[in-house]
């Protein structure tokens, strides 16, 4: 029982990581290290399931052909066929594939049927001679090394019986064809391990899986669609080749069959099978067995052996069962006096077996060390246990226990990675953002300085012209020959000449954002400042402009001349927006988190069409009539602000009509104390 023969082999690299494999495993051999699931050999019960389940073909059966043909080369071996051979091969019927056995090498091909028949004698006797004892049946190798490694109180309740595959090979190497060696084609994976068996070992050289026969086959250059039927070697069996189905052992072993006796009970698939043991295992340990009425369970890991890991898919269970009945229906009756002369024949050989304990059990870490994994995931309590499964586990408290094992991954929780996914683009998408940010911010800069380069020159170049136009226009006004309405002309010349200046004034102004003079400031004093000057400039609107701030504000260290500038653009596009009144709120506030200011001017106008948003602070552009606006003013307020280090956004009003104009740079010095 102890014996740890891999019986897969695994390709890590090309593991998704969908634990399907774990959460199919009924023996949790299955542990996950750095992504990638590891069969873990001497938990492996043998039963094929993750290599069924894998749909990346990550895992694959490990290949026994090499030795079989070395055997084929040099002992010209028999091979021995497990009874649901007769639905395994879809190309060709069962009496093909005994043909092109025997063109394959093998000088002889038996069926395991007869040696089903002849453990069957051996259960029908055990259960009558102990109208007391529990057996449970031991034909299926998965389950005898699942009690042996998970559920060691039951060993002593299973049949001490060969399997019919060792059976066979002690028939044919002790009395039928001794010094032979035998191989075994089946659908079973355990059987790989189960050769291994100190009872076994002796009886059965090499297994193949019925795939394996299917290539080997092929690589011999046989059509088995060629070829006529041909049948077994004998001795023939009779009723053994309902074996591989549900209930099978018990109809063959003449077993009460009756639904109104409880004495006997079918046991079959992986879900009812583990229920069943986990449930025997807890009688015994409460030392209720005794309630039971059944004596003989007949237990089968696959849905019968004609569901074993490797029969092909394309067929239901039913189709299977029907081809095997079919087969049995079309050999040849065979005389009762020669099945009866074969079996006495054979009747004194021995077919009893033991079996070795080999737990596996691992150990229950203390409830603190179970929970430091729990938080971990982030569940701090037992409401935050989803208990979803899909790390392969039945509960997140399962999982735990695997990890502090060693058998499994704190990533191997879904939730927890879908949080921590979430969070991590969220991240991401921050850094994106600011990055955008940053970008644009670059971008804008760097128009700006060429802007600002630019706007010196025209400054200078202008600003002289404009200087003789406005003394010589004041010259003609002042002139008394001139009409009224040539009078009015030289007006619109001076005030056009005059609007120039304003310009070239702005453009001095944009191009001298050169440097600071810092000095503490409290920021509530220049917002006081700014809506005196603007509600002073605003008498024949109804503007109602409010300054709020905290009265512990710290003084912030800016420029205190530029940054009134800023504050004061800002207040008076607000009022501009409402042409029909409103409301001009402005806030400062300081935000220690990230040791920064935050100055608010929030209108209640018209608010800012989405496609001008990002154009706003482009030097010239201007949603201002002709005539009332340069586009520079929000420039030069963003231009001072990046001298501070700072940002300025705008957006419109989520709660209400206007925008808001946001302004926020660091600390640069703050001091804590208050004016």
């Amino acid at each position: 029982m102890n014996n740890t023969l891999p019986i897969l082999t695994i390709a890590t690299d090309r593991c998704r990581r969908c634990f399907s494999c774990v959460r199919g495993c009924p023996a949790k051999a299955i542990c996950v290290r750095e992504g990638q699931a590891q069969v873990i050999a001497e938990r492996c019960v043998g039963c094929g399931r993750c290599v069924l389940i894998c749909s990346q073909g990550v895992k694959r059966i490990v290949d026994n052909l090499p030795a079989v043909k070395s055997l084929l080369g040099e002992k010209k071996p028999v091979i021995i066929l497990a009874p649901s051979f007769a639905a395994a091969f879809l190309k060709a019927r069962p009496g093909q594939i005994i043909a092109a056995l025997r063109r394959c090498g093998f000088v002889s091909v038996y069926e395991v049927a007869f040696g089903a028949e002849l453990v069957s004698n051996l259960y029908q006797k055990l259960y009558n001679e102990d109208p007391v004892r529990m057996l449970i049946s031991t034909p299926c190798p998965v389950a005898v090394q699942y009690i042996g490694k998970y559920a060691v109180n039951l060993l002593p309740y299973l049949s001490p019986v060969l399997s019919p595959m060792a059976a066979m090979g002690k028939a044919l190497k002790s009395r039928l064809l001794p010094g032979c060696h035998v191989v075994f084609a089946g659908p079973c994976t355990a059987k790989i391990r189960e050769i291994q068996e100190p009872d076994v070992r002796p009886w059965v050289d090499a297994v193949l899986t019925f795939s394996e026969v299917e290539e080997l086959i092929r690589q011999s250059g046989i059509d088995p669609a060629r070829l006529n039927n041909e049948e077994f070697d004998p001795p023939h069996s009779r009723l053994g080749g309902l074996f591989p189905m549900q209930g099978g052992l018990i109809r063959v072993a003449s077993l009460p069959t009756d639904l109104y006796q409880n004495s006997v009970h079918h046991v079959a698939g992986r879900a009812e099978f583990s229920d069943l043991i986990e449930k025997l295992n807890y009688r015994i340990q409460t030392n209720r067995l005794h309630e039971l009425e059944t004596r003989f369970f007949d237990v089968m890991f696959c849905e019968g052996c004609i569901d074993g890991p490797v029969m092909p898919e394309v067929e239901s269970r039913l189709r299977r069962k029907e081809r095997i009945v079919e087969y049995m229906r079309s050999r040849q009756p065979l005389p009762v006096s020669t099945w009866e002369s074969a079996m006495e024949f054979l009747k004194d050989l021995d077919f009893s077996r033991t079996f070795k304990a080999d737990p596996q059990t691992h150990e229950i870490p203390s409830e603190e060390k179970i929970r430091e994994v729990l938080v971990q995931t982030n569940k701090l309590n037992k409401e935050q246990e989803l208990n979803c499964g899909a790390c392969g586990y039945k509960s997140c408290r399962e999982k735990a226990i695997a990890v502090w094992n060693g058998l499994a991954e704190v990533e191997m929780c879904l939730p927890y990675m879908i949080e921590k996914l979430e969070a991590t683009v969220k991240s991401l998408n921050l850094s994106y953002d600011k990055l955008t940010e940053t970008q644009t911010q670059l971008l804008r800069s760097e128009r700006l300085a060429s802007m600002g380069q630019m706007a010196a020159g025209i400054a200078h170049e202008v600003n002289n012209p404009l200087g003789t136009i406005l003394i010589y226009a004041y010259l003609l006004r002042e002139h008394p020959m001139w009409s009224e309405a040539v009078s009015a002309d030289i007006d619109m010349i001076i005030q056009e000449a005059i609007r120039c200046k304003n310009i070239v004034g702005g453009l001095l102004n944009f191009a001298r954002q050169t440097k600071l003079m810092l000095e503490p400031v409290q920021l509530g004093d220049l917002l006081q400042k700014a809506a005196e000057a603007t509600r002073a400039q605003s008498r024949d609107c109804p503007i109602e402009i409010v300054v709020n701030t905290p009265p512990n504000l710290p003084l912030a260290y800016v420029d205190k001349d530029q940054m009134f500038q800023v504050i004061l653009n800002l207040m008076r596009n607000a009022v501009e927006a409402m042409p029909d009144g409103g409301k001009v709120t402005s806030d400062a506030e300081w935000r220690n988190d990230n040791r920064e200011f935050i100055i608010n001017i929030r209108d209640q106008g018209t608010g800012i069409a989405p496609e001008n948003l990002e154009k706003l602070f482009s030097p010239f552009f201007s949603t201002k009539p002709v005539g009332k606006g340069t586009g520079l003013g929000l420039a030069i307020c963003y231009g001072i602000v990046k001298m501070h280090c700072g940002q300025i956004r705008s957006r419109n009003n989520p709660d209400g009509p206007g925008a808001t104009f946001e302004i926020s740079f660091p600390s640069n010095g703050t001091t804590e104390e208050k004016m």
